[in-house]
């Protein structure tokens, strides 16, 4: 396991100019999908990083492009997508197949990000070194440990490493298959912190507020993702109405797609707070909703981490959360660095977010230890340094190997 936690490094902004790579150490990337997922979120950052230190990154993703294109494009111009057709996209992994085969003959490894069987599948065909960034709770069901077990013994032995987000993730996976543990790793998502001091972080919530449209002196609650069931989007409404009840003035911003939202605007709509509620869409760059936010409320059945709790963190935005079953309690301290409970229970959502408006002394203790413990633990550099390694040592053991 890879436990290393020096300090943050320098967030790469929207214009700068990625820096030309090393020809000379091509990494095959196979990508599940180019949304705008906390997954892909966390792999772009990287994207970004490895480029700047001179990674040539080739990619491929077996789905068509997503949100996320131009930030695959910005360190891969010849980065392809594939249509994704039948269980698996078997009907269309041929097409898909062909690339990733130019790919693994031009690269020294490669690396599969997400849990596609497709990827997984056309790494293997190459015979190339993968190392695999899984990103999901395995337990969410009954089902989970045999569908699992199936994917460990299908994809498991041709691997050389897996990385994990959390223990919590990593100790789930050698449950399921005790023999990956000498290949297994922790590595964090990384977030910098983006603001030093009160002053700075109310100056940079004013001015997201004046962009988006925000009244000034509104109690913002937020959350973004996936509208499917499982992120339980629902709860989050359900708590609104409750915080409405003593924040007369909060206003509530959901940022993202999916098969639930028609269910969400019912809800809110029969809840009788549907003009206090702003569905706000696929959102391409969450900054100044972190910015403007007061509290994220967070609420999900299983998570492996939940990465809008630390981006949100990362601009000081408070995190209010409910998770039945995940890895979120590495980050959120009960009474710490937020509140954080297992249960739905919209009164206890609520009255923690009412007690964070009335107390600011409490909620500027809770945004400090919060930045500290991302700086110390979920800090950019521990992964860099991590895939640098890992990289490093897979070229100059193919060179070893040719010479």
């Amino acid at each position: 396991m890879t436990a290393t936690e020096p300090p943050a490094v320098r967030p790469m902004a929207s214009g700068d100019a990625i820096p030309a790579p090393r020809r000379d150490s091509p990494i095959g990337v196979f990508l599940q999908c180019t949304n705008l997922g906390g997954m892909e979120r966390v792999a772009y950052s990287l994207f970004d990083r490895l480029a700047a230190r001179g990674f040539d990154l080739r990619i491929a993703t077996p789905r068509p492009w997503g949100l996320g294109e131009p930030l695959v494009k910005r360190v891969d111009a010849g980065a392809e997508a594939f249509d994704y057709r039948g269980k698996f996209g078997w009907r269309s992994f041929r097409h898909f197949h062909q690339r990733t085969k130019v790919v693994g003959e031009n690269c020294d490894c490669l690396w599969v990000i997400g849990t596609c069987a497709s990827c997984l599948a056309a790494a293997r065909m190459t015979g190339r070194p993968a190392l695999l960034s899984h990103h999901y709770a395995h337990f969410e069901n009954r089902a989970s440990w045999l569908r699992w077990m199936g994917f460990y013994l299908a994809f498991g032995a041709g691997l050389d490493g897996i990385t994990y987000p959390t223990e919590f993730t990593r100790n789930e996976a050698i449950k399921i298959a005790p023999w990956l543990e000498p290949k297994t790793h922790v590595v964090r998502n990384g977030f910098d912190v983006h603001y030093f001091g009160e002053e700075q972080r109310l100056a940079a919530r004013r001015a997201a507020r004046a962009e988006l449209q925000i009244p000034p002196d509104a109690f913002l609650v937020g959350n973004g993702g996936w509208l499917i069931r499982s992120k339980r989007f629902d709860v989050f409404l359900k708590t609104a109405r409750h915080v409405l009840n003593q924040i007369p003035n909060a206003l509530f911003h959901i940022c993202g797609g999916g098969p639930e939202e028609t269910h969400l605007r019912e809800l809110a709509r029969q809840s009788g707070i549907a003009s206090q509620v702003h569905f706000a869409g696929w959102v391409k760059n969450m900054t100044p909703y972190y910015q403007a936010w007061d509290v994220q409320l967070f609420n999900t059945d299983f998570d492996a981490l939940g990465c809008t709790p630390l981006e949100a963190a990362s601009h000081g935005c408070l995190c209010v959360a409910s998770c039945t079953y995940g890895g979120l309690w590495e980050f959120i301290k009960d009474g710490r660095t937020g509140f954080i409970i297992e249960q739905h229970d919209e009164f206890r959502l609520a009255d923690a977010i009412a007690r964070l408006a009335r107390n600011p002394g409490l909620a500027l203790q809770i945004r400090q230890r919060a930045a500290r413990l991302l700086q110390r633990k979920f800090n950019h550099e521990s992964a860099l340094k991590f895939y640098e390694n890992y990289f490093q040592a897979h070229t100059a053991d193919r060179r070893q190997t040719a010479s």
